[in-house]
């Protein structure tokens, strides 16, 4: 689950051309439409080549922009052993521009302000109509927006290399290596382009949407380099803004001035640049910019927005992603009013505060008011709660209605009954948050050992049920199958804290998700072992508070 695919069909549906719509429907609408199906690498592939055959977009000579792409999924596959955060940016890029397609269709606000655009553009625009247009400088924009990315992962995998074998004291120092250039002009030159170049290009592109000062937005971005190297850093929408006017320049007016900067190739590397570069640097000294707006630079306004948002389906590669918990799919809704997403993580728990920071982030940003009446809503639909509704889809069957009705009160009161055993134990300490305090994290843990509870008592052949006829009635569990139930419940605890990048250390600490006790049970203390042991004693008792009760076989 992820994009709308009415959304998509809605898109094609503005197409008014009859032969080109027939060419769209047949090819690149097939192939996003399988790509929604299904989001994996080989449909992302299709969707790169139909919109690029779609829209006749070829670099001279021997460069296949789809070569580039290959390059991009090959280093986040196979570059990214020494890189702490790498996450996909081949799949995501598609998702991208298939989010920016949804908006258009659904949020008319959009459409008037980037057909404006193309008006007071006209001089420029390639194709007759503006959802072509559109379609031609989004594209481009959106799926391209990370080619330059190789550039920053071999930065950080060379940083992260040096380092290690520089800090033989550990000592924790680096040696600062930088990405640098004896030539940069040589990527920088647009070919059969004469006193001008890519930077040159960006650089009217952001003087003629902001009405910046030429020479002051050209020294900054000019000196760019020097910044990145002094700052340790690489903003790769800076090297795909230049590779993609260094390939397609020849779809550029040889005339370069500051009336037609807003040139469709130019408009979008302008995009791509923006990116990051407009928080980063824009919105800072000396310049100051405010939270962007979308008839200022549409194209930019929707990259950030989409490229933000697109946080589901990307597979981790760095060594830190990989322990995190990441949304597998998300719910979008889009419509003038607002923009409401929900990212889905049955496999775990997203970070707390994820939806929050994203949504203060969109802030600060975008004025996203202009576009959506009541902004953005970003919710996070966690392992709880998805566990929840798995629940009471699948297990009806097997396990009683009242029980799945009452999960989480069940899973409250083994809460309050675990934070009373702890008051008592440790009076001293600060008392445990309530119910309505906990992380996800730990809800999910209270609601993974209430759905439990069938399962264990099955395992010792005892039956949960209101009323059985002719049946023996079970009050109480004998030591051998509390240890033996005990033993279960901690493999099952060791398990649901290491899929929630949780890892044994000697010493707890909760914000870097380290215990010691994610060992065997046998290893355990006895204290520790008695916490095991009150949550399997406490299972009956639980089972009779919601009128159940637990019968032999």
């Amino acid at each position: 689950m992820g994009l709308n695919k009415q959304y998509i069909e809605d898109f094609f549906s503005q197409f008014k051309n009859k032969k080109r719509t027939n060419y769209m429907e047949l090819y690149l609408k097939e192939a996003i439409l399988k790509f929604v199906k299904e989001e994996n690498k080989t449909n992302a592939f299709d969707v790169y080549t139909e919109f690029f055959d779609s829209c006749k977009i070829m670099a001279k000579g021997n460069a296949n922009i789809i070569d580039l792409f290959d390059v991009l999924k090959y280093y986040e596959e196979n570059a990214a052993v020494l890189l702490d955060k790498q996450r996909d940016h081949y799949v995501h890029s598609v998702n991208v521009f298939l989010l920016g397609l949804s908006i258009y269709s659904q949020n008319e606000n959009f459409r008037k302000i980037i057909n404006l655009d193309h008006e007071l553009n006209q001089k420029n625009k390639l194709y007759e109509s503006d959802i072509e247009e559109f379609l031609f400088q989004w594209g481009i924009a959106s799926l391209c927006h990370d080619i330059g990315y190789p550039i920053e992962i071999t930065y950080k995998q060379m940083k992260k290399f040096v380092d290690r074998v520089s800090d033989v004291e550990g000592k924790n120092v680096s040696p600062e290596p930088y990405l640098g250039f004896n030539a940069f002009d040589i990527l920088n030159s647009l070919p059969n382009k004469e006193n001008i170049n890519a930077i040159n290009l960006l650089s009217l592109n952001i003087h003629n949407r902001f009405g910046i000062d030429l020479d002051a937005v050209g020294k900054k971005l000019n000196s760019f380099l020097e910044t990145m190297q002094k700052n340790k850093f690489v903003d790769h929408g800076f090297y795909s803004a230049i590779i993609l006017l260094k390939w397609y320049s020849y779809l550029v007016e040889n005339n370069i001035s500051e009336e037609n900067a807003n040139h469709p190739v130019v408009n979008s590397a302008g995009a791509i640049l923006l990116h990051n570069y407009y928080s980063n640097v824009l919105m800072k000294e000396p310049f100051n910019l405010g939270a962007l707006k979308p008839q200022s630079h549409p194209l930019a306004y929707l990259l950030i927005l989409c490229d933000e948002l697109q946080e589901w389906n990307r597979e981790a590669y760095g060594i830190e992603d990989k322990k995190r918990v990441l949304a597998d799919e998300s719910r979008i809704e889009i419509s003038e009013k607002q923009l409401k997403i929900e990212y889905l993580a049955p496999k775990g728990i997203m970070e707390s505060n994820f939806a929050l920071k994203k949504e203060s982030l969109m802030n600060k940003v975008l004025c996203l008011n202009d576009l959506f009446r009541e902004g953005l809503n970003i919710t996070c639909l966690a392992s709880t709660d998805i566990y929840v509704e798995t629940m009471m889809k699948q297990d009806a069957a097997i396990v009683p209605r009242p029980l799945l009705e009452n999960i989480e009160k069940i899973a409250r009161t083994i809460h309050e009954k675990y934070r009373k055993q702890q008051r008592i134990r440790k009076p001293d300490e600060k008392p445990i948050a309530a119910w309505d305090e906990l992380s996800q994290d730990l809800k999910y843990s209270n609601l993974r050992q209430a759905r439990s509870i069938t399962d264990k008592l099955k395992m010792l052949g005892y039956t949960i049920a209101q009323n059985k006829d002719n049946a023996t009635e079970v009050t109480e569990l004998s030591y051998e199958q509390i240890e033996f139930l005990s033993k279960i419940e901690h493999d099952l605890w060791n398990e649901e804290r290491r899929k929630n990048g949780w890892q044994y250390g000697p010493i707890k600490d909760t914000d870097k998700k380290i215990s010691p006790y994610i060992v065997p049970y046998e290893e355990l203390t006895e204290e520790i072992k008695d916490y095991d042991r009150d949550t399997v004693r406490n299972m009956i008792p639980l089972i009779n508070s919601v009128g159940l009760k637990v019968y032999e076989n």
